[in-house]
């Protein structure tokens, strides 16, 4: 593709170079690509322009241009914001696949990931032909990748869309985070619709938002780049602040409102039922957190078009990876859950005092490089609710598990152990428990890897599970 089409509404340039394709991570760079590049919180594509160069790279899309005259054979273009460029060039480059398909997005705090899937899940069961972008991957007819981010790099959301495109996909529900907004990776998007699940302190401090106006502000911007939007009117914080919208609740009057909510009280059958607008739903959740993500994932496809009864069978009976994930081993229920932060896991927590036969373990841990805050409120939540809280490591990448560990358990009045391994630890967890108990295992939920010093290390919650079911199932 020429430069000028692809540099089309980033800058003013006339060139009629050919460029076979984009690239941000000098490791990917080659004679023939154009280089953009990105400062993020943690490095300067700057500093990698000499490495892209001497792998034959001779144009690059800049902000600070004062190293040109090194290279004097290569063209720099300097624009005011690398991340918005790289998202036009990206989406000329693709050909504008947003365009063709309906797009959805889903932010908040708590119940992204399942919203979307239950959306994805749905759509399928009604005869679309959907694909999701997000936390557990990247899906869409039989294809999958995983993913970096939760929200990718405006480049990767392109070429990821321009794919479904060719796969004659429908509809594309995407999880938008907060710093996938900011850093203007969905941006020249205008999306069909966009939620707000609803907002709670999380992501601040260390190299996400520095505060809580920031982080609130930046999962904001979604509803400027969609056509309709839906929150949650039972959220105190959204209710204030936005003044326009489509609406679900439980407790405050909306366009979409549950009500008659009746929740099994056995473990394990997992059911809600409750009424919308008087039409009966019964969906796999037994709490009324769950019944929030059920409700925005009902009024996206009541907005899109959908039929009431094709809505009431198409969201029976919906499983999502990762998520309250259940594995019976010798009459102990493990459950693996993504809760990473204070309100998932305490919303677990909380649900499962209704279920309680025994005692209630927990196995969880804190990402590294996150805020004490973050740390003290998951030790602080798993001592209030859980019988036993057993510490482990979840993700430490360059800290070291064991002082995490042990800055966790400093909080941590009740019983409590630490084992930096995460596999001994859901062992632990077996030898500590009795028939009938429940334990919780938190934060990795899909994950299959820890991450180690930059590094992606294969390990599974669930394989670990597993293992043990073989070991101790009669």
């Amino acid at each position: 593709m020429l430069l000028k089409d692809i540099l089309l509404g980033s800058c003013d340039y006339t060139g009629d170079e050919f460029i076979e394709d984009i690239v941000y991570n000098s490791k990917y760079a080659q004679k023939g690509t154009l280089f953009v590049a990105l400062r993020g919180a943690l490095s300067d594509g700057h500093k990698y322009i000499k490495d892209a160069y001497e792998k034959g790279v001779r144009i690059f899309v800049v902000e600070d241009d004062s190293m040109s005259h090194a290279y004097v054979d290569a063209t720099f273009i300097k624009v005011g914001d690398t991340r918005k460029a790289l998202a036009i060039i990206s989406r000329n480059f693709f050909n504008k696949p947003d365009e063709d398909i309906t797009m959805i997005a889903i932010t908040g705090t708590k119940g992204k990931t399942t919203t979307a899937n239950i959306i994805y899940e749905a759509f399928k069961k009604m005869g679309a032909k959907p694909g999701i972008i997000g936390t557990n991957g990247v899906f869409y007819a039989d294809k999958e990748e995983t993913v970096d981010n939760t929200t990718p790099e405006s480049y990767e959301v392109y070429r990821i869309l321009n794919n479904m495109r060719k796969e004659k996909i429908t509809h594309c529900v995407l999880e938008a985070s907060s710093i996938g907004l900011k850093m203007k990776r969905l941006y020249g998007i205008n999306f069909d619709i966009g939620v707000f699940t609803n907002i709670s302190h999380d992501h601040i401090g260390g190299i996400e938002h520095p505060d809580f106006d920031d982080y609130f502000s930046s999962k904001m911007l979604l509803k400027d780049i969609s056509k309709k939007f839906i929150y949650n009117k039972d959220d105190e914080k959204l209710r204030e602040t936005i003044k326009n919208g489509i609406t679900f609740s439980i407790n405050e009057e909306s366009d979409y409102k549950a009500e008659n909510i009746i929740i099994s009280d056995d473990i394990f059958k997992i059911q809600s039922d409750f009424d919308i607008k008087g039409k009966v739903f019964e969906v796999k959740s037994i709490s009324k957190y769950d019944i929030y993500n059920y409700l925005a994932a009902i009024s996206v496809m009541k907005e899109i078009g959908y039929d009431w009864s094709e809505i009431i069978d198409a969201v029976k009976n919906i499983s999502i990876r990762g998520r309250f994930e259940e594995i019976n081993v010798n009459d102990r229920l493990y459950i693996i859950d993504y809760a990473h932060n204070y309100i998932s896991l305490k919303s677990i927590l909380e649900t499962l005092k209704h279920f309680k036969k025994n005692k209630i373990i927990t196995v969880f841990g804190s990402v590294g490089g996150r805020s004490e805050k973050r740390r003290e409120e998951l030790a602080e939540v798993s001592d209030e609710l859980a019988d036993i809280s057993i510490v482990t490591s979840d993700n430490p990448n360059f800290e070291d598990p064991a002082r995490i560990c042990n800055e966790i358990a400093s909080f941590i009045k009740g019983i409590h152990y630490t084992e930096p391994d995460r596999e001994k630890a859901i062992k632990l967890s077996y030898e500590l428990s009795d028939k009938n108990d429940i334990i919780v295992v938190a934060g990795k939920g899909h994950e299959t890897y820890q991450l180690i010093k930059g590094e992606k290390v294969h390990y599974s919650d669930k394989e670990c599970i597993l293992k043990l079911k073989e070991a101790h199932d009669a």
